[in-house]
């Protein structure tokens, strides 16, 4: 649990990809354990993480009994969470996404997935959002949390901090009132903040961005969470490159 993994400064990570992904981008494994089966059907994978980890070899049986999915494929790994650099976002690209309060770990993992597809500068959480370390949301984001910047901070300071440096930040309303994406260009040092699925933003969060935007939709009440950062994060894109 989440409690576990902060003392421990560990998490899981199950699936031939993910463990690849883990490998490839710098995550240092503490244990890697793989079945009998999917030794042989995953060789070339195999021989790759065992050159940066010691493989223990486990029975199919014991793999089907330790794995967090319906259709395990026989590779697991603990490993250590990074430290990270320190970094908001990625070199030359001051855009980013803030997440507040968001509890779904299937929405963060998309997100944190979506934000990387679309070449966002990085991802902000707050610390009330679900664990980013959780199983859900290491397989939601299919790699994407081992090379996208990645933060957990209170966030009406961070906002005042960006501010301050010339930065764009807009709390994502479900509100007429606020300025539609339609009439507002995301382009420059942006930031969009989404809020919780029930509740949305929090009323500390909207006074300390002071600009909000929604995005018109028609006979439905509101957008999933990570359909509306999709949306948030195409237009930032589209603004960047033009």
């Amino acid at each position: 649990d989440r409690k576990n993994r902060e003392r421990e400064r560990k998490f899981n990570i199950e699936g031939v990809r993910l463990c690849l992904e883990a490998a490839r981008n710098g995550i240092k494994p503490a244990s890697f354990f793989v079945t009998q089966t999917a030794q042989s059907k995953y060789a070339e994978a195999f021989e790759e993480i065992s050159r940066i980890c010691e493989p223990v070899i486990i029975t199919d049986e014991l793999g089907g009994y330790i794995s967090d999915t319906k259709s395990p494929q026989g590779f697991f790994m603990t490993a250590f969470m990074p430290d990270g650099n320190g970094e908001l976002f990625r070199p030359g690209n001051e855009t980013l996404i803030i997440l507040d309060g968001l509890q779904d770990a299937g929405n963060i993992g998309t997100i944190i997935r979506t934000c990387d597809a679309m070449g966002t500068g990085g991802i902000v959480l707050s610390p009330d959002c679900a664990d980013i370390w959780s199983p859900k949301v290491v397989r939601g984001a299919m790699g994407s949390l081992f090379r996208l910047p990645v933060t957990v901070t209170e966030l009406p300071c961070l906002i005042a901090s960006l501010q301050a440096e010339g930065w764009s930040v807009y709390a994502a309303l479900p509100d007429k009132n606020a300025r539609s994406i339609d009439e507002t260009r995301l382009s420059g040092r942006c930031a969009v903040v989404i809020g919780n699925e029930g509740s949305g933003v929090s009323q500390a969060v909207i006074a300390a961005c002071g600009n909000s935007i929604y995005i018109p939709i028609e006979n439905a009440e509101s957008l999933n969470a990570a359909v509306a950062a999709a949306v948030f994060c195409n237009e930032i894109r589209k603004n960047r490159k033009g």
